[in-house]
């Protein structure tokens, strides 16, 4: 296990972990498409980003719910 997993106590620790590392992810695919100039590539990144857009919202969802008792 690593380091920065053994501090994730609670359902909260670990959902607010993973909307950053989703949040992460988007940004990283939304720079992606700044630089790429390849249609077939854009669109690929276009999904994946969208993608990890759903996720973000998912998360936030749960954590509303979890905080909510």
């Amino acid at each position: 296990m690593r380091a920065e997993n053994k501090k994730l106590r609670t359902p909260i620790d670990i959902l607010e972990a993973a909307l950053a590392k989703e949040r992460d992810a988007y940004c990283f695919y939304d720079d992606l498409l700044k630089e790429v100039k390849v249609v077939m590539v854009q669109e690929i990144l276009e999904k994946l980003r969208d993608e990890e857009h759903k996720h973000i919202l998912m998360i936030e969802r749960e954590i509303t719910k979890t905080k909510r008792g």
